[in-house]
């Protein structure tokens, strides 16, 4: 706790003379083998997860680890499908177009194209998505073992290094930015850019080991700390009011790879006071900041407590978590309207147009991941689950192209980027995301496998020798199968989590035989057999129907179905394409919120009189199963009174208009 607190009357104001002294001699020039402390020891295949969960410099270790993404491949299905119309896409951009604002910003010769968008020369935000590129190679090989995608992406990391400055800086625009930032002048976050480039790098090495991107980034983390150590505490802070990405995160990172402590203070430097030291008091503050802004710091928190052990970042992560959760998400588990959090619970108020951003779900995933390791509970992969299915899946078009936006506007609808002139934050994130839908299936302890996904996809733990088949239509249907292709070494249990949505139960079966264990939802089931080669664990887990009720109104509600959220179809009145392609989000007006009405009303009898329908349960579930159709093979209908409303899942919605919410006159 020494470093700890002394870094801490650093952030708060003490004096930065002898700093320096933190740094071990010759720091600077650290390369090859001693920024490689876990490739010593494992694969290039295994380093990703032995560097998150196991690096030498970790105080806390996960207590449940994800499978290195090498010994976890999609089977075909709707998830592998969307991985191969992203990994289509990374194929169609050009190097020369990716890396040309970095030339020009170098004074180094370019004959090629600028990319637009947010990548336009003109943007400041530019030579952010190449950092997401990067990183989406990487995985994108981690996920598949595609060597064209690695070659390509390590190509452009040779395209970059000539250039990063002699003092290590690297950007696709120029120090001057960094100037204004020091003078509080307007800029659009620079930092937030500057880690993007650095995340790339750290998961080209990581995931394809490539040596010369550590390099590169170990530069970029060394001028980023010079350039911190100019300003005095205070002044830093201001400095720390723009966005700036997960800095603090990419530095924790960096030290886990390398050893090097200058890595870890760099990462306690970007602690921003203002957001963090209310999280730790237990306080709500987040109505009025910016959500995506903040999320990529806590994540930065919970890998400096894997890291160093600090339980003040702990208590921060794991608060901010329950807040965000339990006060301001939506139906489909996404968070902020106008990119910024609004009073707690106050959701049926802040159905807006620009309500949610997809990049929140991403980061809001990666922190329940980081919670989920350090304490197995599957409430964490309820949420993960619910954001997979509704605010990631779906958010694709069939062209690939990614959304910036889900509305929750009533009668607005989705729009999508197009293939080199959009580039925004949620484009890379998306690509990201749709690079690693592998990467959170499977989860293990010493003693069992956890099965948190149900996505047709194989395992392979090559240290036990297990083959695992997981084959499905979830949530197409409610049948799940694992089949045991090589059994393991030694004994091993399946861990199969109970969704929170599964109140009817569910049946397991191991070669035909029901198993007397019992499903309560949000658990897991622990199923222990002396596997053999060609045993199929079966799981009915019906998918039931549930209402999500807004704390803010109880009349807004909305359908779901398992973990998918419903909306009511609205037709495609005035809207051609160049509403639904192009455009950041929709804005046109909308329409009224749909309604439900289970009152009572007035009917004749069989004798002729009027006769009054009895009164209903306020919380009955004011939907039901309806024959689906070719394009929409899950459908719903509303019931009691008209007008009644077709219901299909929201992920299954491209280029109509819907609402998630109705509202119930019933209440």
């Amino acid at each position: 706790m020494k470093n700890n607190v002394s870094r801490r009357k650093f952030l708060g104001g003490a004096a930065l003379a002898g700093a320096s002294a933190l740094l071990p001699s010759g720091a600077m020039a650290l390369t090859g083998d001693a920024l490689n402390h876990p490739a010593s020891t494992t694969g290039s295949e295994d380093l990703a997860t032995h560097f998150l969960t196991a690096a030498p410099v970790a105080k806390v270790k996960w207590k449940a680890v994800p499978f290195p993404m090498p010994s976890v491949r999609l089977l075909p299905g709707f998830w592998n499908d969307t991985m191969e119309l992203n990994r289509s896409w990374l194929y169609s951009l050009p190097n020369e177009r990716l890396a040309y604002n970095f030339r020009v910003t170098a004074g180094i010769p370019t004959d090629a194209d600028p990319l637009g968008g947010w990548e336009a020369p003109a943007c400041e935000l530019r030579g952010h998505f190449v950092g997401h590129y990067m990183s989406s190679c990487a995985l994108m090989h981690a996920s598949t073992g595609d060597d064209f995608i690695r070659t390509k992406a390590s190509e452009l990391v040779a395209m970059l290094a000539p250039c990063q400055a002699t003092d290590g800086y690297l950007s696709a625009f120029p120090t001057s930015f960094f100037e204004r930032l020091r003078k509080h002048e307007p800029v659009w976050a620079p930092f937030y850019t500057y880690h993007k480039i650095m995340a790339g790098l750290i998961d080209m090495y990581l995931h394809t080991g490539n040596q010369q991107a550590l390099g590169m980034v170990t530069r970029m983390a060394d001028w980023a700390y010079a350039y911190s150590m100019t300003f005095n505490p205070d002044d830093w802070q201001r400095v720390l009011l723009v966005e700036q990405g997960g800095m603090n995160e990419a530095s924790f990172n960096l030290y886990a790879i390398t050893g090097n402590p200058r890595y870890r203070e760099l990462g306690f430097r970007f602690e921003h006071h203002k957001i963090f030291d209310p999280l730790a008091a237990d306080q709500d503050i987040l109505n009025g900041n910016h959500a995506n802004t903040n999320i990529p710091k806590v994540i930065g928190a919970a890998r400096g407590y894997e890291l160093t052990g600090d339980e003040r970042y702990r208590h921060i992560s794991e608060n901010f978590y329950d807040i965000v959760t339990q006060h301001h998400i939506y139906c489909t588990g996404g968070t902020s309207n106008g990119e910024f959090w609004h009073a707690p619970d106050a959701i049926a108020s802040q159905l807006g147009p620009a309500a949610e951003e997809c990049c929140c779900s991403y980061n809001m995933m990666k922190l329940a991941r980081h919670l989920y390791g350090q304490n197995p509970e599957p409430k964490f992969f309820d949420y993960y689950e619910r954001l997979l299915n509704n605010v990631r899946y779906g958010t694709q078009n069939p062209n690939g192209m990614l959304m910036y936006y889900v509305s929750l506007k009533p009668g607005l609808y989705k729009t999508f980027g197009t293939e080199f002139d959009a580039f925004w934050c949620c484009t890379g994130t998306g690509s990201e995301e749709y690079s690693k839908l592998n990467n959170s299936i499977y989860f293990h302890d010493d003693h069992s496998v956890y099965v948190n996904l149900f996505i047709p996809s194989t395992l392979d733990w090559k240290e036990r020798g297990l083959k695992l088949r997981q084959t499905t239509r979830f949530p197409a249907e409610d049948r799940i199968a694992l089949t045991v292709d090589n059994p393991p070494s030694t004994p091993t249990s399946l861990r199969i989590r109970v969704p929170y949505w599964a109140t009817s139960g569910a049946i397991y079966t191991i070669n035909g035989h029901q198993q007397s264990v019992t499903a309560t939802p949000s658990s897991y089931v622990t199923l222990t057999h002396d596997w053999k080669a060609g045993d199929v664990v079966t799981i009915e887990m019906p998918l039931t129907l549930h209402v999500n009720t807004t704390p803010d109104n109880k009349q807004i509600q909305a359908a779901m179905y398992g973990p998918l959220v419903l909306a009511a179809l609205l037709g495609t009145e005035d809207l051609p394409a160049d509403k639904i392609v192009g455009p950041s989000g929709p804005w046109d007006e909308g329409y009224p919120m749909p309604t439900v009405d289970l009152r009572p009303h007035m009917h004749r009898g069989p004798d002729g009189k009027p006769v009054e329908s009895p009164a209903p349960d306020p919380n009955a579930i004011w939907f039901e199963r309806a024959e689906g159709t070719r394009r929409y093979p899950l459908l719903f209908k509303t019931t009691g009174r008209g007008p009644h409303h077709t219901l299909v899942p929201l992920n299954q919605i491209m280029d109509e208009r819907y609402s998630v919410y109705l509202k119930n006159l019933t209440v």
